[in-house]
Formats: C-alpha cells, sequence, structure tokens
C-alpha cells in the first residue's frame, strides 16, 4: 500500500469514527446554564490601568546588610603566618602562600625581574624537568604555580580535597628546591620580551604601559617600564638569588576549602616545618612624582581611535572619606549611567564607553578618567571629560545619583562574598591595604549614612581643578592641531604639550 492510499484510508476511518461518535449524543441534551456575572465580581477581578497604585512605582524593600564570613588564623612553627577560610560546599582547596617582593624589589635597569624570576619558578624542580613536573601536577589533577605582583609575589595551590598532600608535596618540591634550568629561563625572557612588544601593538595598549610612568615618575618603582633591554638584564644568577630569599617568616599563607585547621596545620608543617628564615620587610613605596599639568603625546599613525586617560594623584586606601570619594567616582565614572560614559557616548556618541575611578596602591592612588574615542573627536572629549570633572567639584550630586550608586555598592557586596574564593582575595586585599580585617562590616554602615554633602566635600578634596597628566595616544594628522590649542589654553594646567615614543621616551613632534 502507498503512502497516500493509507493516508487516505486513516482519514476515512476518523470520518467513521467520528460519524459513530455522533450517533450516541442524546436528541435533546440538557442546556448548559451560566451563572451571571456581577459588576461588583467582575471589577473585583479586574485591574484597570487607571488605578491610583499605578501612579507611584513599588518601593523596595530595604537592603539588608551582608554577613561577612568568619575565618581563622594561626601560625606555623616557622613564623608563616596561615588565614583559613573553611567552606562545606565543594571538596575543593585553594592557597596562596604570599611573598614580601614584587616589581617594587626590582633594579631600576632590571625592571621586569620579579615577574621573570616568579615565572621561572614554576617550569620545574630539581628532579623534574619542565615536562615532568607538568605531568605530575596531571597525574593528581591539581595546580601549583607561582606569579609576581607589585608589592608580593605568590605561589599557588589548587586541588580536590582528597589530593591535597600530593599537591603540597609539589608545591614544598617546588619551592625548596627549584629547577631553575637555563633553558626555561631564555625561553620565558624572549616571551616577556614578545609581550612588551604586543603592547605596543594599539594606542590602549600604549597608553595603559605608559600612563603609569607619568603619574607616578619614570623613577618611582611603581612607574619602572619593562622593556627588552631591562628584560635582557635579568640573568639566572639575578633569579636565584630572588627564590632565595622567598623565606616564611612574616609572610602569609592564605587558604580557602574544605579542611580543617588541624589538619592543615599538621599538612604543612609535615612539608614545610623545617624550611626556615626571616622574610625582607616589605618595601616603603614614596609618594608620586607626576608631570603636574602636562598634556603627553604620543604618535600611532592612521589609528582609527584615540585613547585618552586623564589622571592626578589621590588619597591613601585608608582615607576617612573613603565611601564618599567611592561615590564620586561611581558618579562621574564608575558606571554605566556615570556622567563621563552618558556625555560621550550616549549623548555625542563619540566612544563605546568612558570610565572614570580611583586606583589604589599600599602607597596611595591616583584618579583616572578616559576613554577610547573617535579620532576626530578627540579634542571635544579632552573638553567635556574636563568640564565633567569640575562640575563635579563645583556641584552637588543630585539625590537621584546618590541612591542610585549608593544602591548599587550596597547590592554588589554579596557578591564579594559569594563564594569562598571570593571572600579570600576581599580578606587578602584588605591586608594589601594594611587595613584590618574586618573593615566590611564598618564599610556598610558607612555607605548608608552617606549624603550629598558628604560627596561633594569629597570631590572638592580629591578631584583636582588643574595640574593634570594628560595622555593621548592616536594620529597626529587628525588630532594634533586640537591637542596644541587645549594645552596652550591650559585647560588641564600650565605644563605644555610633550611628545613621547612607544616606550614613554621623549621623542620629537610629529611630521603632519
Amino acid at each position: 500500500m502507498t503512502r497516500t492510499t493509507s493516508a487516505l484510508s486513516l482519514g476515512l476511518l476518523s470520518l467513521g469514527l467520528l460519524a459513530s461518535a455522533c450517533q450516541n449524543i442524546p436528541d435533546e441534551a440538557p442546556p448548559v446554564t451560566l451563572a451571571p456575572v456581577t459588576v461588583e465580581q467582575q471589577d473585583a477581578k479586574a485591574e484597570w490601568p487607571d488605578e491610583p497604585f499605578r501612579a507611584e512605582r513599588p518601593t523596595p524593600r530595604a537592603i539588608a546588610p551582608v554577613e561577612i564570613p568568619t575565618f581563622e588564623t594561626f601560625t606555623l612553627s616557622n613564623g608563616l603566618e596561615v588565614y583559613l577560610i573553611q567552606q562545606q560546599t565543594l571538596p575543593t582547596v585553594m592557597m596562596l602562600f604570599e611573598f614580601n617582593q614584587g616589581s617594587v624589589t626590582d633594579p631600576a635597569r632590571k625592571a621586569g625581574l620579579s615577574g621573570v624570576c616568579a615565572d621561572l619558578l614554576d617550569e620545574s624542580t630539581k628532579t623534574k624537568d619542565k615536562a615532568s613536573f607538568a605531568a605530575a601536577q596531571d597525574d593528581h589533577a591539581v595546580s601549583v604555580w607561582a606569579s609576581g605582583g607589585s608589592e608580593s609575589s605568590t605561589v599557588g595551590v589548587r586541588a580536590l580535597q582528597h589530593k591535597l598532600p600530593e599537591a603540597l608535596d609539589l608545591a614544598a618540591e617546588m619551592m625548596l628546591e627549584p629547577g631553575m634550568r637555563s633553558e626555561d629561563f631564555e625561553v620565558l625572557k624572549d616571551q616577556r620580551k614578545n609581550g612588551v612588544e604586543q603592547s605596543k601593538g594599539s594606542p590602549s595598549s600604549i597608553a595603559y604601559r605608559v600612563f603609569p610612568s607619568l603619574i607616578w615618575g619614570a623613577k618611582h618603582p611603581y612607574g619602572q617600564l619593562e622593556t627588552d633591554e631591562s628584560i635582557d638584564a635579568i640573568s639566572l644568577s639575578d633569579c636565584k638569588k630572588w627564590v632565595a630569599k622567598l623565606e616564611p617568616k612574616g609572610n602569609k599563607v592564605w587558604v580557602v576549602g574544605k579542611v580543617g585547621a588541624d589538619e592543615l596545620k599538621k599538612q604543612l608543617e609535615d612539608r614545610l616545618g623545617k624550611w626556615t628564615g626571616s622574610a625582607p620587610v616589605r618595601r616603603k613605596v614614596g609618594a608620586a612624582k607626576h608631570a603636574e599639568g602636562t598634556m603627553f603625546f604620543i604618535h600611532v599613525p592612521d589609528a582609527a581611535q584615540s585613547q585618552i586617560i586623564v589622571g592626578h594623584p589621590g588619597p591613601a586606601r585608608d582615607a576617612a572619606d573613603y565611601e564618599a570619594t567611592q561615590m564620586v567616582a561611581a558618579i562621574l565614572g564608575g558606571s554605566f549611567s556615570s556622567r563621563i560614559n552618558m556625555n560621550l557616548r550616549e549623548d555625542k556618541g563619540w566612544a563605546y564607553g568612558a570610565r572614570g575611578s580611583f586606583a589604589y596602591t599600599p602607597a596611595g592612588s591616583y584618579f583616572n578618567a578616559g576613554s577610547s574615542v573617535r579620532t576626530d573627536a578627540t579634542g571635544g572629549a579632552l573638553r567635556e571629560i574636563a568640564k565633567e570633572i569640575q562640575t563635579m567639584r563645583t556641584t552637588d550630586p543630585t539625590a537621584e545619583e546618590l541612591s542610585r550608586e549608593q544602591a548599587g555598592a550596597l547590592l554588589g557586596m554579596p557578591a564579594r562574598f559569594a563564594t569562598a574564593t571570593r571572600s579570600l582575595y576581599q580578606f587578602r586585599s584588605l591586608a594589601y591595604y594594611g587595613l584590618p580585617l574586618d573593615w566590611h562590616v564598618g564599610h556598610q554602615e558607612r555607605l548608608r549614612k552617606l549624603d550629598i554633602p558628604a560627596v561633594r566635600a569629597a570631590a572638592e578634596t580629591h578631584l583636582q581643578a588643574s595640574g593634570h597628566v594628560v595622555l593621548v595616544v592616536g594620529d597626529a594628522k587628525v588630532v594634533l592641531e586640537d591637542l596644541e590649542k587645549i594645552a596652550a589654553e591650559g585647560i588641564y594646567g600650565k605644563g605644555g604639550l610633550k611628545f613621547l615614543d612607544a616606550d614613554g621616551q621623549p621623542a620629537k613632534r610629529p611630521k603632519i
């Protein structure tokens, strides 16, 4: 039987069944009676668009305070301080050994030393070359690594709970008996130099690489630039000396996971108890020595966009008005609804996004605002940023702006402690800035009490009226004439306009 015949047969069968069913319906079926619905019943069930409650938005509930996780602390026999946050959700453990040496301790002509040496540390051990050390980690599904930072460098360990002993065995072997092989060292130096070269590939990456040297000063520890020359100056002997300074006493290890304090202490003591020595004292970094009121320009031929950064030194992280300053930054440039973003993106259409914030370090902070803007809008964007900074300093924020950013900061706090790992990073950040580890408890209350006069006062105190450092990276053919006019007008200060190359070194005025 064909498919068409089959479909026809099924159709006839269905019609026959329907006819048979209809024959069974009585000739006089009882009528269906529906109860009448009164006007009052209709009104009780209906929702009308002109009802009074629709005239106002629903009032949100009060923002609940965040419960800050607790942590345990103890010190190993060798002086290593341990900070533990227990979590019982996942059978995992992560720890970060933190050592008081980083890029701020790098010699001036060897910028990048801490980064190179930390990368070399996790390549191998004395008995395991690069491949064998990686295979040993894979065999137990664990990760052991090292990384260089600014004030400190870290050794990290991540493992399933039942594989923690094997992970700690590898971490201890790496720290106490590092391989430090010359072949690995040369490869890492080449990779580091390739990274420097890549950072010169776009206006944005050039700007963010060079700007710290302008805001802190080229000779300041935060302002040193890695170059091919500084990396070439690093020797394998330098890295061996650097690793030898990784001592336990005075350093910390941050731990989060499904592990108890007693078990953790035993695991660490068994492997690191005989490791002794005192860590170098963390270097104290001085104040910024910025090029006050000076505009800088780096020429990138045919750049489709210009990268703008405007900044100046800011307050310390432990300043009493930190929360008010946080609101200043959020209203001015810290969120999508901020003034700078609404101006350059939504109103003018010059940029995909524009931001402003305070970047904090243990030695202080600096304010920075800017954007990657359409090349022909570079001069206009600089004028608008200057206008927004001045308006923020001289007028009150609106009640809507303050309540929006206040609520955003409070509602965002649970995310900071949503996981045990995030909690660990929050506490580690507090220690980095020298703040008490219960700081977040008072922080919530201080945020709630903020008012408009406090935010206005912080803006007047911490936003400079002039004397900014300005860096523009873009195409001189399009932007240079506008930049020279802005410098002559002294909108950001009287330091004039100077020219740099992609390494932040003085250069001649581009020919256009």
